[in-house]
């Protein structure tokens, strides 16, 4: 207190004293014990803050809250969020069925008819607007409570069901309506509408329909198996096959991920967790970030995405916890699995990831070369980026492991092998300090694919997804 007195002296002038020289009596009856108080504890506190987490050994992962317990003696009470504790029980002895993946020739269908609509036609018809049309007309529309209306003229746009043009329920109302009009529409809006002045009140549309036009898909043929410009894609049975083989690639890894993600519950709900809030509200920080496409990175771009949405930041952040609780579980469980079988990802698989991303971005056939090459490569290759890969790198080897260790029993092997294209350390015990083992891209299994990763596809391929 004394110290404390004699540094706020410093700072405040107090009349008949100068700087530096006021009691501290004098001090306490001009600006407050409570002054002196506080004065005195931010300088105390983080010395014996500092010293009790190292003589305790606690390994604190953010800032403590304080309270003052009592001043006479000095009680007060630090809260401080620690290192989480992790423990996976007998995580060798987690088993579960992989899931029988089948395909069927409506899939196939489906996907050569999203393939053929690539390169559909629009005709116009002389009959009332249908499911997959595309109209153009003059469309007006206001909301009660508005003062102008929204006028568009010559508007051309896609009847596709689910999807939503203007305002929900606007395009259900246009199925079975003429070319002509004008056609009248009113509706109410739902209660719950995202945009809170919209809520609950009725929209009101003049529609003049021009055009109605309906989409007309190209034969399934040679001559449209050679529009596609693929090589190897010169006939309709090849094209047939190349989207039957796609379809069953994008089933597998569908069912790939969903069994990672069950087998990562697993052992979530098989594993003991202890960890501070503090590591949930970060991930709800970050979340928060890329729901809004990061408009939480300056509180004014914030509240413009909030009131975009109609949310309050608490509503949004409500919402999100109990996704970023599961996240934050998951990925506790995966970095002591990781740890536990010694799984490192090396700096040579960070710089192949690196040239797989820029041959992705700019392409193999791009011309890139020499020190054009090595600039674009710099935008990829910094630290923060390298962190982030590796860390995808680290959670695709270790969920690959998990997957392995999983599904032993179906191979019939009583040690489940290790996942290829990552280095393993050998734990104390075994032997050899470390093992190290080798992948070619030919050797890349499905268990070594995490659920968020997709596949690289031509242009015919993608038409699957």
């Amino acid at each position: 207190m004394e110290k404390a007195a004699r540094r706020l002296s410093q700072r405040y002038r107090i009349p008949g004293f100068r700087p530096g020289k006021a009691p501290r009596a004098v001090l306490e009856r001009t600006l407050g014990k409570s002054a002196l108080v506080q004065e005195a504890l931010e300088q105390l506190l983080p010395d014996l803050y500092s010293e009790t987490i190292e003589a305790e050994s606690i390994e604190a992962i953010g800032q403590p809250q304080f309270e003052l317990k009592s001043m006479e003696p000095l009680v007060v009470s630090a809260t401080v969020p620690v290192r989480p504790t992790v423990d996976l029980k007998d995580y060798n002895a987690l088993r579960a069925p992989r899931p029988t993946v089948e395909t069927t020739e409506a899939q196939v269908e489906e996907a050569l008819a999203n393939l053929r609509r690539r390169y559909a036609t629009l005709e116009p018809v002389e009959r009332a607007v249908a499911w997959g049309d595309t109209v153009r007309a003059d469309v007006t529309v206001s909301v009660d409570g508005q003062d102008e209306p929204h006028v568009e003229e010559g508007a051309e746009f896609a009847v596709v069901e689910g999807s939503t043009v203007s305002l929900p329920g606007f395009l259900e109302r246009l199925i079975g309506l003429e070319r002509g009009g004008p056609h009248t529409i009113e509706f109410d809006l739902p209660a719950d509408f995202v945009a809170p002045d919209l809520a609950g009140k009725t929209a009101h549309y003049t529609v003049q329909l021009h055009e109605v036009k309906e989409e007309v898909l190209p034969d399934l043929d040679d001559d449209f198996a050679n529009q596609l410009g693929e090589e190897d894609l010169k006939t309709a049975d090849a094209v047939r096959e190349r989207i039957t083989t796609n379809v069953r690639v994008q089933a597998e890894a569908q069912a790939e991920g969903a069994y990672q993600e069950e087998i990562l519950d697993l052992l979530i709900a098989s594993s003991e967790l202890d960890y501070p809030e503090v590591l949930v509200d970060r991930e709800v920080d970050s979340m928060l970030d890329r729901e809004s496409n990061h408009a939480s990175h300056t509180p004014e771009e914030l509240e413009k995405w909030l009131a975009q949405v109609g949310r309050t930041e608490e509503e949004v952040r409500d919402e999100l916890r109990p996704a970023a609780d599961i996240a934050v579980r998951r990925a506790l469980v995966l970095g002591e699995l990781a740890k536990l079988e010694g799984i490192e990802v090396e700096e040579s698989e960070v710089d192949a990831e690196v040239d797989r991303m820029l041959d992705q971005f700019f392409g193999a056939g791009s011309g890139l070369e020499g020190d054009q090459k090595l600039q674009f490569r710099a935008m990829f290759d910094t630290p923060d980026s390298r962190a982030s890969i590796r860390h995808q790198l680290m959670s695709a080897a270790t969920l690959g492991r998990l997957v392995e260790i999983a599904s032993a029993d179906e191979a019939g092997e009583g040690d489940a092998p290790r996942a290829r294209g990552t280095r393993r350390r050998r734990r104390s015990g075994e032997g050899a300090e470390e093992e190290a083992t080798e992948a070619t891209a030919s050797e890349t299994t499905a268990s070594e694919t995490t659920a968020s990763e997709t596949t690289e596809t031509t242009e015919a391929d993608a038409e699957t997804t």
